[in-house]
């Protein structure tokens, strides 16, 4: 069992998931519709697009205090 770095509470295993036609990606901003996300300052690309299925990863979440924990997949 993982405890939250926040608040010590367990964390839940699960997964983060997307629209069905989207991808995650990180970023210092979260870039307009009208920008190419790969150009913002930051960017890591999390999960790839995956036309016509959901894209997730697994993650761990503390229900106290909403602290969401993922893990990069690279």
């Amino acid at each position: 069992m993982e405890c939250c770095s926040v608040c010590g509470n367990e964390l839940e295993k699960g997964y983060l998931f997307s629209t069905k036609d989207g991808a995650f990606s990180f970023a210092d901003e979260v870039p307009s519709a009208l920008e190419n996300a790969r150009k913002a300052p930051g960017f890591t690309e999390v999960t790839s697009l995956r036309i016509g299925g959901r894209a997730s990863v697994p993650a761990e979440m503390c229900r106290k205090c909403g602290t969401l924990l993922i893990r990069c997949q690279q």
